[in-house]
């Protein structure tokens, strides 16, 4: 799990740097622990002065996780 965690936390960092530099992007990731497997899908993209991301979490017992960000100038 914490494979996991770790995992999101690059993939956000990453999110963040390319879309400032990416019209549209998209990363994914999954880890396999003790529990199970999970997963991280982030997709986003910028237009007209803002970028917006989506992410989400699915955990080993598929629990999911949905987060969703905009940033405007």
């Amino acid at each position: 799990m914490t494979k996991f965690f770790l995992t999101s936390l690059v993939i956000g960092g990453l999110s963040v740097a390319a879309a400032a530099d990416a019209n549209a992007w998209t990363r994914s990731a999954t880890a396999n622990g003790p529990r199970g497997t999970s997963s991280v899908t982030a997709t986003g993209g910028c237009a007209n002065g803002s970028c917006t991301r989506n992410v989400t979490r699915t955990g080993p017992a598929g629990n999911t996780y949905t987060r969703t960000g905009t940033v405007s100038r």
